[in-house]
């Protein structure tokens, strides 16, 4: 099954596994992060590593088929070390915008888009010298 299809995003740890950011694990990070716009800074503050095991283990156990057992958060810090640290993080990210937006990748913006800010950021400017 393909990882657009059904939203999982496959990562290797001890063996593929997948990554699913389900309804159950943004209602989740709200509670903890206070929502999931916030990913970036639970990610990398002071509570980082303890923040990206947990999020791990939900993110394993909702991609996780029917008959996987369970993973613990102790059981995940298990998979996780120095030389996988950043690429763990960085599958997160690309599941989560995955979830999102269909795509690994955040979706680009149009120069239209790109135009109309930049006439706003000299209107803005120009309003600023008055």
């Amino acid at each position: 099954m393909s990882a657009i299809k059904d939203g999982r995003f496959p990562i290797t740890l001890d063996k593929e596994r997948h990554l699913l950011f389900s309804l159950n694990v943004i209602d989740e990070m709200q509670d903890k992060f206070g929502g999931f716009d916030k990913l970036d800074k639970a990610l990398s503050g002071k509570d980082s590593v303890k923040n990206l095991r947990w999020l791990l283990t939900l993110l394993l156990n909702e991609g996780a088929e029917d008959s996987d057992e369970e993973l613990t958060e102790k059981q995940v810090g298990k998979l996780i070390h120095t030389g996988n640290f950043n690429e763990v993080k960085s599958s997160i990210f690309k599941a989560f915008s995955l979830g999102n937006n269909g795509t690994e990748e955040p979706p680009a913006r149009d120069d239209e888009e790109d135009d109309g800010e930049d006439d706003e950021i000299r209107k803005n400017a120009a309003a600023g010298k008055e």
